[in-house]
């Protein structure tokens, strides 16, 4: 009885132990890949993507990290739509995250490099490019006024603010061409654009700093 108390003993330190591995190693590779947000330490490598296959991160050629996502044409995944010469500025992938390229797209993976926004005369302009920003590397603390200018009329975009610590959203709002959006952005904030499909067409994003 006693040697039968003791395997099974061994057998719960042993599936135990390894169930900490594994959320030690999960948690490695999702809760903790914002540590990583940066052009040192993030862990994403260049991918070229071709239409009719399963990429899942984690796996293969496709490594987690950040990645600015272009498209020559239109291209349509599960995770993603772009227009011809749009981009996506750095997008997180985390271990296990998938894109399924439809046939006949290629799209690029290549490592986010987190430059800051440039402004002249309190504004920024983001040509067909959209993405994620972190306030205090990529765009500065304040006040500001977003507008669109874009090729199809029906499209809009939207905004969003994310505290850096709760990660919870603080703050968004969904515009038109004809419509303007005001959002504070703080400290450690992500400033997150998005709403493009592949027949948004050419468009604009100005940012104007207001305090």
């Amino acid at each position: 009885m006693m040697k039968k108390n003791k395997q099974w003993l061994v057998f719960t330190v042993l599936f135990i132990g390894l169930i900490l591995i594994v959320g030690f190693r999960y948690f490695k590779t999702t809760g903790d890949i914002y540590v990583k947000r940066n052009g040192k330490d993030n862990p994403a490598v260049k991918i070229i993507m071709t239409g009719g296959n399963d990429y899942i991160a984690g796996q293969g050629e496709f490594h987690t990290g950040f990645f600015d996502i272009e498209a020559v044409k239109p291209v349509h995944t599960n995770s993603f739509k772009l227009g011809a010469n749009q981009k996506i500025l750095n997008k997180a992938y985390r271990n296990g995250n998938e894109i399924h390229v439809e046939e006949g797209d290629t799209i690029m993976l290549t490592p986010s490099q987190f430059k800051p926004l440039q402004f002249r005369n309190k504004i920024a302009v983001l040509e067909n490019t959209i993405g994620q920003f972190h306030c205090g590397t990529e765009i500065e603390a304040g006040t500001y006024e977003f507008t669109i200018e874009v090729e199809n009329d029906n499209m809009e975009f939207f905004f969003q603010v994310e505290s850096e610590e709760k990660r919870e959203i603080k703050d968004s709002a969904q515009i038109n061409h004809k419509q303007r959006a005001k959002l504070i952005i703080e400290e450690g904030d992500y400033l997150s654009i998005s709403g493009i499909d592949y027949d948004t067409g050419d468009f604009k994003v100005k940012i104007r700093k207001l305090v």
